[in-house]
């Protein structure tokens, strides 16, 4: 009996002593990645200075080609020519730092170093992926204490999500944000916020301070990644961003939910038909608790940008798309774009366009583009029997592009031809110039957007009139997208949208400006073809113009 016990004992304890070396290789192997992680981000973070050695902060490198965030007070001042700022990395490298484009209202600012080949770099994380206790690790120069260009490292836990923290004459205000307890104070602003992954989940920039000074109390406030990744493809291009608001405002009625309690005239939400009572269910997919939580969601949206809202009307559920309206920040100094960062942006999206669809050096015009189309459904779309109509293109990239429309198949089928002059029957004996519905025309227009002029050869290009204008939003769930704004002729502009990331040309919309009438074409449908990706069907819409097309051939010759 004696023994038994003795054996007992002795199993518990060797259990015991087994479970606590598993629990202490689990915290030695967790602190292990821990500090792996941080010594691979380290490099990326920026001590910013100012030439003069006056101000400085933080920020973040997030492609090896030296782009960068910070916050928008720490880089200000650069706007105003008074300094020149540098910024230090862990190298002990001092390295010529320029602001591109700014958000002063969400307190972003991008910039560029330059002096190496490549830099170190981190890439930015799902923000909405963030909750209440994980981890949160802030990295940046607090006090200007970084001498040798290595950052301070703190930790701690995410300790709210979603906050909202009023800003500064309009500007520097966060939406949205996360709050977190790692110890950030002042340099630390413009700083990365990272997960345990290593990815950016925010810029830190605010802090809650004792009123007897400026020291952190324990409650630090970080920009949200995905906020900022809507603000990027203009702040990279070196545009002044915008926010955007609906113009309207909301207030909690007890038992009946959010609604709506004033629409602006000729506001965003009005135009998108929303009225005062309507009950607002939900802001891009995000189900709205309160006007507080819907101002904080809200403020974290571009202008322009197509935002999905679900209201309640009649005991109805109804989805509303609603394009926000500007909001304009307050600048002590006049933004002045830079024009060289921009066109910059728009060679990167071209190149990358043409990568995707054009086999061979992605800066090399195609020879020639044949293009071959069948229409699937009639003008009024009403799902019946395809049309005997054929487009065909073809695109020669230092000639003219023509465009064929086959009404009908056999001898006697009257074929259409059209050019940039404009369009005439192509018959034995006939070369006399149509005039076109202005609907089939922008059309027309859109097409030869399409397939001339982004595949034109870079030297073709007039940099003063093609430029970047920022990301939108389009599709379901709602992908970021790349927009260029390229004049047609003399008296029409189109706007060509690029998929952020795989850079497929996905929308256009030529406009017409003496009219205002706007034809959009959405391609989609994206296949791959001997190696070369291209879509398979095509969208078109102009008032009360809709059809869809289906492309049976895309050739490209060199």
């Amino acid at each position: 009996m004696i023994f038994t016990v003795a054996g007992a004992c002795t199993e518990s304890a060797v259990r015991g002593g087994a479970e606590m070396e598993t629990t202490r290789a689990r915290v030695l192997n967790h602190e292990r990645a821990r500090t792996e992680m941080i010594a691979r981000v380290m490099p990326s973070v920026v001590a910013i200075q100012s030439a003069t050695g006056q101000g400085g902060g933080s920020g973040v490198l997030i492609d090896d080609e030296g782009y960068g965030l910070s916050n928008f007070h720490v880089l200000a001042k650069a706007l105003g020519a008074e300094d020149r700022y540098v910024g230090a990395l862990e190298d002990g490298g001092l390295y010529p730092l320029e602001v591109l484009g700014v958000d002063p209202t969400g307190d972003v600012a991008m910039f560029r170093l330059t002096g190496n080949a490549r830099f170190p770099s981190a890439g930015l994380g799902d923000s909405d992926a963030v909750r209440v206790g994980d981890t949160a690790i802030a990295m940046g120069n607090p006090f200007s204490m970084s001498e040798d260009g290595s950052p301070s490292v703190t930790s701690g836990i995410v300790t709210g999500i979603h906050r909202y923290q009023w800003g500064v004459k309009g500007n520097l205000i966060y939406s949205d944000c996360i709050q977190i307890d790692a110890s950030i104070n002042p340099g630390s602003s413009g700083g990365p916020l990272f997960n345990e992954e290593g990815e950016i989940v925010g810029i830190n920039g605010r802090i809650s301070v004792n009123t007897r000074g400026r020291f952190n109390v324990g409650f630090g406030y970080a920009i949200t990644s995905n906020q900022i990744k809507r603000f990027m493809p203009a702040m990279r291009a070196g545009l002044l961003a915008r926010h955007g608001t609906l113009q309207a405002t909301v207030e909690d009625r007890l038992l009946r939910g959010v609604l709506f309690d004033k629409v602006a005239e000729k506001g965003a939400a009005q135009r998108a038909g929303i009225r005062v009572g309507d009950r607002l269910i939900a802001f891009d997919g995000t189900t709205i608790q309160s006007p507080n939580h819907f101002v904080s969601v809200s403020g974290a949206y571009p202008e322009d940008w197509r935002v999905p809202l679900v209201i309640e009307r009649d005991g109805a559920m109804i989805e509303k798309f609603v394009r926000l309206d500007p909001i304009e920040p307050k600048l002590r100094h006049p933004f002045r774009p830079d024009r060289t960062a921009n066109f910059l942006e728009v060679e990167r999206v071209l190149r990358s366009y043409r990568a995707a669809m054009v086999p061979g050096p992605s800066n090399q015009a195609p020879h020639l583009l044949n293009w071959t189309i069948i229409r699937e459904r009639d003008a009024a779309g009403d799902g019946e029997s395809p049309e005997a109509v054929r487009y065909e293109a073809t695109i020669s990239a230092r000639g003219p592009a023509f465009m064929r429309r086959c009404d009908a198949d056999g001898p006697g089928a009257e074929t259409v031809e059209f050019d940039e002059t404009g369009a005439r029957r192509n018959l034995p004996g006939l070369a006399d110039t149509l005039e076109l519905p202005r609907d089939e025309v922008m059309q027309i227009a859109a097409r030869f957007v399409m397939h001339k002029l982004v595949l034109a050869p870079f030297e073709e290009i007039n940099v003063t009139d093609v430029r970047h204008v920022g990301g939108n939003a389009l599709g379901r769930p709602s992908a970021i997208v790349e927009v260029i704004e390229w004049p047609v002729a003399s008296n029409a502009v189109a706007r060509l949208w690029f998929r952020e990331g795989t850079f497929d040309l996905v929308r256009m919309e030529v406009r017409d400006l003496p009219s205002g009438v706007l034809a959009t074409i959405d391609v989609y449908d994206y296949v791959e073809v001997d190696g070369v990706r291209r879509p398979s069907l095509l969208e078109a819409r102009c008032q009360d113009y809709h059809y869809r097309d289906r492309l049976v051939d895309w050739e490209v010759l060199r």
